[in-house]
């Protein structure tokens, strides 16, 4: 994997974040990540930047937190909070290995290991600061291994993902974005008996391409994009939808380490009228269930722009031309519910038209 990962690091040093001569490079390190880091470190060097490497140990950090040590997660260091506001290039693998221990963690216990969030962004606004949070720390094989899935493999799957051109992303979502902002009618269909109509209305897009630009950056945690990434992203309160959506395509949950595969969805002047799973049905229901008022209702659908995206947990919505619709809460997306429910269905290789013109078919952005 070694040779990928440095293609990886130069494709995303020297032509994403642009780093140059002179300019400081932050990599955020678990132990498992470890293995990467030589790629990043030697690659910010060979372009004259300066690199530093923050290191975080799992074991020291469970032992904090089972003693129920939260002081030190509260804030950020002086030290911390003055290299994140100076450096130029950030990248975070996220950790530790096992990480559903950490999403498991009850609250208030959650909220208190990550205290210091708020802290951190708010450094990182001030300065030059433009990175990204690396999905490869989180292809763990304790973690493919609740998938089902071979840790290597899906690894090989991130750094091929995390190749895509961020520029030819941002183009394409640019413009998709503009015409669901501008159109009347989304139309979704599929050979698989997908035939899905939406009424657009309250649109709200955001592209997320992995271009760390000034529009990215107003967003609340915009200085850090993802790698890997690309989908253009629409809040969809008030748009109606009419028909039936048969996904194709499995999606992969981080919170409950569960996925969902061939969901068909009937949808009657905008609510989600019947539902089924051939995996994961039973989980969707409970929790479908528990929600509340407005559960049943589109509440945001996304476009996939990157062509290496497929089957890429947790960013398999990033496929370019697969089209996922989303049910539940849409705040994070710019919409208005704020319910902590969130249900999904991935559709690939279905052509999508707004107004009659095709902006999707056969798993191609046109």
């Amino acid at each position: 994997m070694s040779a990928s990962v440095e293609a990886l690091a130069k494709k995303i040093l020297g032509q994403d974040l642009n780093v140059r001569r002179g300019q400081s490079v932050i990599i955020e390190s678990w132990n498992h990540t470890l293995p990467y880091v030589p790629a990043f470190v030697q690659e910010a060097r060979r372009l004259g930047a300066q690199p530093t490497v923050f290191f975080e140990d799992a074991e020291s950090w469970w032992s904090a937190v089972n003693a129920r040590q939260f002081g030190p997660f509260e804030h950020l260091s002086a030290a911390e909070r003055a290299a994140v506001a100076s450096a130029n290039a950030y990248l975070f693998f996220w950790g530790p290995a096992n990480i559903r221990d950490v999403m498991q963690l009850r609250e208030p216990v959650g909220s208190k290991v990550s205290g210091y969030n708020d802290e951190w962004y708010a450094a990182a606004r001030k300065g030059p600061l433009r990175g990204y949070r690396m999905t490869l720390g989180l292809a763990s094989d304790p973690v493919a291994s609740l998938f089902g899935m071979s840790g290597e493999a899906w690894r090989n799957r991130v750094i091929q993902a995390g190749m895509a051109d961020v520029r030819r992303m941002a183009k394409a979502g640019s413009k998709v974005a503009s015409k669901l902002a501008r159109g009347g009618q989304l139309r979704i269909r599929h050979s698989n008996g997908t035939d899905l109509q939406v009424r657009l209305k309250g649109i709200r897009t955001q592209v997320r391409s992995g271009l760390v630009d000034a529009a990215a950056r107003k967003r609340p945690f915009g200085v850090l994009g993802d790698n890997p990434t690309g989908q253009v992203i629409a809040a969809t309160d008030g748009s109606v939808a009419d028909g039936i959506f048969v996904a194709n395509r499995p999606v992969y949950n981080m919170f409950s380490f569960l996925r969902t595969a061939n969901a068909r969805w009937k949808f009657d002047r905008g609510s989600l009228t019947e539902y089924s799973f051939r995996e994961g049905g039973r989980e969707f229901e409970k929790a479908y269930r528990a929600a509340g008022k407005g559960r049943e209702r589109l509440s945001f659908l996304s476009i996939g722009l990157n062509p290496y995206g497929r089957e890429v947990p947790p960013c398999e919505d990033t496929e370019e031309g697969a089209i996922m619709l989303g049910i539940g809460g849409n705040a994070g997306f710019g919409g208005k519910s704020k319910m902590m429910f969130q249900g999904h269905a991935l559709l690939g290789g279905a052509t999508v038209e707004i107004d009659g013109t095709a902006i999707a078919r056969n798993g191609r952005i046109v």
